[in-house]
């Protein structure tokens, strides 16, 4: 709070990162949130509706008016901005990088907030990419911002553990969460000028990849500890895939939940049992325990029932995903 005033804010989203985020700071008195925007309607599905992004379909439940940007670096939207004069601009999850006249029009910069511990996995997939390469602590790190990619001096940073099972979902929740406990602390110490910023080590900086469906496709030649932490990782988007021939027609089968099977070998993507738990798969260096599934053209199911209606038995052999060569 600036002598006895609130720090009058733009926040900027669009993805499931920035609800929680907002909504903290919407119930922190010593914050007024001047304006919500988020990028446009974007077509979605088979029938490719115009749907709001994450952020917009929360703000439309919630109750709060919200603008659909096409470009924050637009001289409109930058005019619009002259006018609403904010004291800062807070940018989580938003999807357009902001050009230096933006980023240096408010009085307090901007304040990114990422889902990482900066100058780690810097990019779009930070939360899936922590998962991928089995780390088992994460966070949020407040930034602000400059004209690089997530490459700007660091404000705070908080710390969490990663659950042994938790899905990339479950994980950008848990991490929202905490950073809208601190979200508004920060921006106070900001606006008093208590906060120091503090470079990153770039020498040390790590990048993570925009995720794309061609990644998700399972290669049984891998270990099944990796193939455990990319179906938690790739959930429910792109989600892992691998082929099931019927009556000598692939079809495609994504994987919902999966385990690490211990004790258990045989020739890569064979079915080594079939019980109530789900379907035990062979795999490099051991197996991979199907628990749930979605075959293609039908509703997720437990493994058990997809291999009583595909009629698997013991011994047959699943394919690769599309585009990875043979087993």
């Amino acid at each position: 709070m600036m002598n006895g005033k609130t720090v009058k804010t733009v926040f900027l989203g669009s993805g499931a990162f920035a609800p929680p985020v907002l909504e903290a700071m919407l119930q922190d008195g010593s914050l007024e949130i001047a304006e919500i925007a988020t990028q446009v309607d974007k077509p979605a599905g088979r029938k490719g509706i115009l749907t709001p992004t994450p952020l917009g379909q929360w703000c439309q439940t919630a109750g709060k008016a919200f603008e659909r940007v096409q470009s924050v670096n637009s001289e409109d939207y930058l005019d619009h901005l002259r006018e609403l004069a904010p004291d800062l601009i807070v940018v989580v999850s938003f999807g357009q990088i902001l050009k230096e006249e933006l980023l240096n029009l408010p009085r307090l910069g901007c304040l990114n907030v990422h889902a990482s511990l900066l100058p780690a996995y810097r990019g779009a997939s930070p939360i899936v990419s922590a998962i991928l390469n089995g780390e088992t602590r994460t966070g949020v790190t407040f930034m602000r911002m400059d004209k690089g990619l997530d490459t700007g001096p660091v404000y705070q940073q908080f710390e969490m553990e990663i659950g042994g099972r938790i899905t990339a979902p479950e994980l950008e929740l848990e991490l929202a969460r905490l950073a809208g406990r601190h979200i508004g602390e920060c921006i106070r110490q900001l606006s008093e000028g208590s906060l120091t910023a503090q470079e990153q080590d770039h020498a040390r900086a790590t990048l993570s990849r925009k995720i794309r469906k061609t990644h998700a496709a399972l290669d049984w030649n891998s270990s099944p500890e990796s193939l455990e932490r990319k179906i938690r990782a790739f959930f429910p988007w792109p989600s892992v895939i691998f082929t099931c021939m019927r009556a000598d027609r692939p079809v495609l089968v994504k994987i919902s939940s999966g385990r690490a099977a211990a004790g258990v070998s045989g020739q890569p993507g064979q079915i080594l049992s079939i019980t109530s738990e789900g379907i035990t798969v062979a795999c490099a260096q051991g197996a991979l325990l199907l628990e749930k599934v979605i075959p293609e053209g039908k509703k997720e199911m437990r493994a058990t029932d997809f291999a009583n209606g595909f009629r698997l038995e013991r011994g047959m052999v699943f394919l690769n995903g599309p585009g990875i060569s043979a087993n």
